[in-house]
């Protein structure tokens, strides 16, 4: 059975902005920018990826592109720090902080535990709207 479509596939499709005034761009510092995107990649798996555009091969070694499954036109990279460049501690209330949705606290907190992160502020309330974490990756990025 084959089946057809006329929409093309993400990779296929040319890259829209997003509206004025919304996220378009999540980075994220790295010593080692392929260790970090293994982690991401296996941590969330809708996280599309893809070579940087237009980028040179040098550039090509420094990120790791990628695009989150919704909204469309929000995209990030794993960026390669210049050496020397340890990350430091954000205090919580001291800047902005995404927040990921998952299915599972307690199987995502697993899995980061599997791959290498830690637990750095347990499963909290968030008033009545759910629950929420924060973690920090290999390289001691909170997340």
């Amino acid at each position: 059975m084959a089946t057809e479509t006329t929409t093309p596939v993400p990779s296929q499709q040319k890259w829209q902005p997003p509206p004025v005034g919304s996220p378009c761009w999540v980075e994220i510092p790295a010593q080692d920018v392929d260790r970090l995107k293994e982690f991401y990649a296996t941590l969330f798996e809708s996280w599309e990826w893809r070579p940087a555009h237009g980028a040179s091969t040098e550039d090509q070694m420094q990120i790791r592109h990628y695009s989150f499954a919704e909204p469309k036109g929000l995209s990030g990279g794993i960026i390669k720090v210049p050496d020397g460049c340890a990350p430091s501690e954000q205090a919580m209330g001291s800047g902005m902080t995404v927040y990921y949705m998952v299915e599972s606290l307690q199987l995502t907190e697993e899995r980061v535990h599997k791959l290498g992160g830690s637990t750095c502020l347990s499963k909290t309330q968030e008033g009545s709207h759910g629950w929420y974490m924060n973690f920090r990756d290999p390289e001691d990025i909170e997340v």
